[in-house]
């Protein structure tokens, strides 16, 4: 069968659409981070950073997502790339602040770059409203869903 010949009924579901799109889109988005040398939890860091300036690890691992015990891995891997640093915060010198250098400024503008276009080619049948409209349905759904785990 075709790919523009009559689905069968499984793929016509929501749920399956929904996940086979997220891999598909999953896996173009791990190769594109995988050609910039970087995990997912890595460039999260880097555009949390980037946008919030230096954070403390604990921080910096809740805005992340990633469990604080696994976030001196992230943290020491972006350092090993030269993408972010440890300084003591200035103002509690027993503390540690983590901040992007400058390379990585231009390692998360590089992989944002690179993104976009990725993006624009999986959404290339869509015009602009369709791909505003797509995004502000997902987005309500995912509110929606963080919501739910909040309360559990």
């Amino acid at each position: 069968m075709t790919h523009t010949g009559k689905r069968p009924r499984y793929e016509q579901g929501t749920g399956f659409l929904l996940s086979r799109l997220g891999a598909l889109a999953e896996r173009s988005w791990s190769a594109l981070l995988a050609r910039h040398g970087l995990t997912q939890a890595q460039y999260s860091a880097l555009v949390v950073l980037g946008e919030s300036g230096p954070l403390g690890q604990g921080r910096l691992a809740e805005l992340i997502a990633v469990d604080p015990r696994n976030v001196v891995a992230v943290i020491d891997g972006l350092a090993a790339l030269g993408l972010a640093e440890r300084r003591p915060d200035p103002s509690d010198g027993r503390r540690r602040q983590v901040l992007m250098t400058s390379r990585g400024t231009k390692v998360s503008n590089a992989v944002a770059s690179d993104a976009r276009a990725v993006q624009d080619d999986f959404l290339g049948p869509l015009d602009k409203g369709e791909r505003a409209d797509l995004n502000r349905i997902l987005q309500r759904l995912y509110d929606d869903q963080v919501a739910r785990d909040e309360r559990t």
